[in-house]
């Protein structure tokens, strides 16, 4: 009991309801193993929490973006757990960036990686003057496909932030813009698999999304970055809920976690709880996570989808599996999964977080 007036410390915001993320929860019903296809582990200690959570939540193997100096040691602790997906070091862009962005394609290759990452969020465009439809990414596309990689890339960011941090148009560009020059790469690489990240970077617009997927019979979206899709699927529920259901085949589970040392147990484990209670409940009511892109007393209000088991199958295993065959590489389906009892922690994480 509190004494009198001693202040109640605040709830932190990946659990402003309180809840105990520790508690036994079932796995996924799904056949086979479930995979968050979209995290960030960035070092390998950090990587032995996220897997303890993540199985915890029913997920056993993953797709990572993490540095490839950190991904060997992954690697060796954790085997076939750990798809890698190859990136640049994204802060050295200087000369010499392509170049070297190439000998990393090599080395994850090497390592069993099938896939690269491509990054064209805004500010790659308006602060780095990049566009992935020029001759300076060239190479390194043709370098994708010439070793039979899969692509993921990120365009676009929530409509929130077009309308705030990208409101300068003659920087930045339109979202027009970008989809314009993505566009004329994916007509340029048809028959390479591709994932696009975040539903295409776009879920406010369900209906550009089903654009591209039925104009691209390679590209497929993944439903990662928790928060913005807890706000803008749930605003849509009935339209968001149909779209997945209609493209079952098309749609990749992630979380987009992103590690930190001060992001433990309970952080990591709000982005398992909350995406699983909005894809596969029925929900309705507030998000255990806080959206810093919302004021206070407009937080968003979960509105779960209550998918099919078989879409459920679909998004957690069957595509990404699939996906994956296309290029070369597969998951062992059969893994001791066994790791050590997570430290389940409560302590508000600081780090930025991704949207």
């Amino acid at each position: 009991m509190n004494a009198p007036n001693t202040p109640v410390p605040a709830l932190p915001e990946h659990n402003r309801l309180g809840l105990d993320y520790g508690r036994p929860i079932p796995r996924p019903k799904v056949r086979g193993i479930a995979i968050d296809a979209h995290v960030h582990i960035h070092t390998a200690p950090q990587a032995d929490v996220y897997l303890a959570t993540a199985t915890h939540y029913g997920f056993t193997h993953c797709l990572s973006m993490s540095p490839l100096e950190e991904a060997l040691r992954i690697q060796r602790r954790w085997g076939q757990r750990v798809h890698f997906i190859a990136m640049p070091k994204w802060r050295d862009w200087g000369p010499g960036f392509i170049g070297e962005w190439l000998k990393r394609i090599e080395a994850f290759y090497n390592i069993g990686s099938r896939m690269v990452k491509f990054w064209f969020a805004p500010p790659a465009i308006g602060d780095r003057l990049w566009r992935l439809d020029s001759e300076q990414f060239r190479p390194l596309l043709r370098e994708a496909r010439a070793r039979g990689m899969a692509i993921l890339s990120h365009f676009g960011d929530p409509e929130i932030w077009y309308r705030t941090r990208y409101a300068d148009t003659g920087k930045y560009g339109t979202r027009d813009d970008h989809y314009r020059m993505w566009e004329n790469v994916l007509e340029e690489y048809r028959g390479t698999p591709w994932i696009a990240a975040h539903l295409a970077g776009n879920p406010e617009d369900l209906s550009r999304v089903q654009r591209l997927l039925d104009r691209y019979p390679d590209l497929h979206v993944d439903c990662s970055a928790t928060r913005w899709m807890i706000r803008e699927i749930s605003c849509r529920r009935d339209e968001a809920r149909e779209f997945f259901i209609r493209n079952q085949d098309r749609i990749i589970f992630g979380t987009d976690i992103v590690t930190a040392p001060d992001r433990q147990f309970d952080f990591l484990a709000s982005r398992f709880y909350a995406l699983r209670k909005l894809l596969e409940t029925g929900y309705i009511g507030p998000s255990p996570i806080f959206d810093p892109d919302l004021p206070e007393d407009q937080q968003p209000v979960m509105r779960g989808l209550a998918l099919p088991d078989e879409c459920l199958q679909n998004l957690y295993h069957d595509n990404i599996v699939r996906l994956l065959a296309r290029v070369g590489a597969r998951f062992d389906e059969c893994p001791d999964v066994a790791v050590e009892k997570p430290v389940f922690a409560r302590q508000p994480a600081t780090a930025a977080a991704s949207p």
